[in-house]
């Protein structure tokens, strides 16, 4: 029996690297959003602890100048919280085109998939109708040998098979 091979393969190579580098970007992208998101959750730990330690030193009699020392750094951290916000945004926009991406390369891959499907169905297909033929050759073959030539009956001539 033939073995199977698929006209395309080249291009099922190439679509599997390219789904394959479609979900390496996919997992960086996953994981830039995340690192995004966990800043923004130290800086907003980081402000919640310097608003306490603010209400603190505000009920301890703290000197003015340590309060606005400290007021000026949660000012900072509130702006680095918006520029946070907005990282994220970017973060988020780029995770959703490699998200996009890769369902694309995918489906490239999966219509591949489907054709090698097809054309396997159809090479099998062929391979039975060839073992078919091929079974009732050697039948016609063997039925030739052991009873001679094929005869009419009601003729007594042969017939050409």
């Amino acid at each position: 029996m033939a073995k199977f091979k698929f006209q395309l393969e080249a291009v099922e190579k190439v679509r599997i690297q390219k789904e394959q580098k479609m979900l390496e970007e996919l997992s960086l992208s996953q994981r830039a959003y995340q690192e995004k998101i966990a800043q923004k959750r130290a800086l907003l730990d980081k402000k919640q602890k310097m608003f306490i330690e603010k209400n603190e030193m505000m009920s301890r009699d703290a000197s003015i100048n340590d309060i606005r020392l400290l007021e000026d750094y949660i000012t900072g951290l509130k702006q680095q919280v918006v520029r946070s916000d907005q990282a994220i945004i970017r973060a988020r926009r780029f995770l959703d085109q490699a998200m996009r991406n890769y369902i694309s390369a995918r489906r490239e891959r999966m219509m591949i998939d489907r054709l090698k499907e097809k054309a396997l169905e159809e090479f099998k297909l062929e391979q039975s109708r060839l073992e078919q033929k091929q079974l009732d050759d050697l039948i016609t073959m063997r039925a030739r040998l052991n009873h001679g030539p094929i005869t009419d009956d009601f003729t007594g001539e042969e017939e050409i098979a």
